[in-house]
């Protein structure tokens, strides 16, 4: 009986070791996939609103099958016995197969000037480049330098590439975009700095507006300009006489007006150079150097895609006369370490990354969006003055670092506006931020009262200067 059992045992352990599965028919898969989001967050999290594109997903697969149970008999033969033992085991087969590797996102983007204009395109070129190495398995490429008259040719070429996703952004594509997003309903379309939209009802569903807005930091250097100034005069050398370029100038003047009267009591002065160009650095250069020389300006504000206005104020410091600049959607102060007073920078990179993940995933919904202080940021709450973020990178849009030369006060002020914006517990376009004065325009028209502040419609749609303004708004 000794010799029966340990054969049994040994029979026991040998079986033991070739099993898989006890149960016949029996299926163990292994998925492993590669490159797929697995949702969408941030600001544009939704529903899909257009069609989903298809999407192949990279998929290792390790199946085990089990046989039906097999009969094992095995006869022992040892002096004196013969013992036969019968076992039932099974047999196991491992197959691997794989499906297509996910086909990546292909984004087109168009740009109004070139990507090394240190200004607006570069900006978004930056945005596109922070997108793409944050989402890995996307194509992306660009045109520069589109004239918005050729915006329609560029989408079309982009188009015949087998784009996925076209962005175009300049004011002036935002019709050929709409124009274009109605041919191809099977593309996706983005639009930055317009208006029209599903979402809006002005546009197909398969476009989408979008934006990052400055008004607020606008405000702060105002405020920034107004602390700083010596003659009372600040100067602003603008591209085009749109609503977007408008309600910056006016926030900024109100900003300006804000400091400069707490201080002295007087009202600021206020003069407008306009290049009717996004991207000219001689024009900048005689606008930029007329204000200063012609209207006394000391200060100098622009909303134009290069570096040259800070360049010219850096200039006449290095000449011992004290005139100040900004950064403008990315950080100048290379181009005048001593003129920089801050700036308004962005970062379109999380715009653009939650754009991605909507087409990859085929939860597209139209949106009409713009971010302000606050959004992309991780705690987007007020805190304190003495821990405020101003002046360190963060989220879309942000504050430029501080200038020491401005003084504590006013740096604490700046801090403090920021703070609350984060939460909209102030706006610039309120009487509060006009010192309790009702905001007017030119003509002296009260456009804005106590416990107002401007809405959507007045923001986009702004086409008068505050009062504080010398210089006229070309119609």
């Amino acid at each position: 009986m000794r010799g029966e059992k340990n054969l049994e045992r040994i029979l026991d352990e040998k079986l033991s070791r070739r099993k898989a599965l006890t149960t016949a028919g029996k299926i163990a898969v292994t998925a492993v996939i590669a490159g797929a989001v697995a949702g969408v967050g941030g600001y544009l999290a939704g529903t899909s609103a257009a069609p989903p594109r298809t999407i192949e997903k990279t998929v290792t697969r390790t199946v085990t099958k089990t046989a039906a149970a097999a009969t094992v008999t095995k006869t022992v033969t040892a002096p004196g016995t013969t013992m036969t033992v019968t076992k039932p085991t099974t047999v196991a087969t491992t197959v691997t197969t794989g499906v297509p590797a996910a086909k990546p996102l292909k984004v087109g983007y168009i740009y109004v000037g070139p990507v090394g204009d240190f200004g607006w395109t570069y900006a978004h070129d930056r945005g596109r480049k922070w997108a793409d190495e944050r989402f890995k398995n996307v194509e992306s490429s660009y045109i520069e330098s589109v004239p918005e008259a050729e915006c329609l040719g560029a989408i079309e070429s982009l188009i015949a590439k087998g784009v996925d996703l076209v962005i175009t952004t300049s004011f002036g594509y935002m019709d050929p975009t709409a124009e274009a997003a109605e041919k191809h309903p099977d593309k996706y379309f983005v639009h930055i700095s317009g208006y029209r939209s599903g979402a809006a009802g002005n546009a197909p569903e398969n476009m989408s507006a979008a934006f990052a807005e400055f008004y607020q930091l606008y405000y702060l250097n105002g405020l920034a300009a107004g602390a700083v100034t010596e003659t009372g005069v600040v100067g602003y050398v603008a591209a085009h006489p749109i609503p977007e370029v408008v309600r910056h100038i006016n926030a900024f003047v109100l900003g300006a007006n804000y400091a400069y009267k707490k201080r002295t009591g007087k009202n600021i002065k206020a003069y407008v150079d306009w290049l009717f160009e996004w991207f000219n650095p001689a024009k900048t250069r005689t606008a930029a150097t007329a204000l200063v020389e012609e209207k006394g300006a000391d200060v100098l504000a622009f909303t134009e895609d290069s570096p040259t206005t800070l360049q010219v104020a850096e200039e006449y410091q290095k000449k011992g006369k004290k005139v100040w600049s900004f950064s403008h959607y990315s950080d100048m102060r290379k181009y005048g370490p001593t003129a920089h007073l801050t700036g308004q920078i962005v970062n379109w990179g999380p715009i653009y990354l939650d754009f991605y993940k909507m087409v990859f995933t085929g939860t597209w919904q139209t949106v009409d969006i713009w971010t302000r202080i606050g959004d992309y940021v991780p705690y987007r709450w007020r805190r304190p003055v003495e821990k405020s973020t101003a002046g360190t990178p963060e989220g879309t849009v942000y504050l430029a670092p501080l200038n020491p030369v401005i003084p504590e006060e006013w740096r604490n002020l700046i801090k403090q506006r920021y703070e609350e914006m984060k939460e909209l517990l102030f706006d610039p376009f309120t009487v509060e931020g006009n010192l309790g004065e009702p905001i007017r325009d030119q003509d002296g028209n009260v456009r804005i009262k106590a416990g107002e502040r401007a809405d959507h419609d007045m923001l986009w749609g702004m086409d008068w200067f505050v009062e504080y303004i010398e210089s006229k708004l070309p119609r």
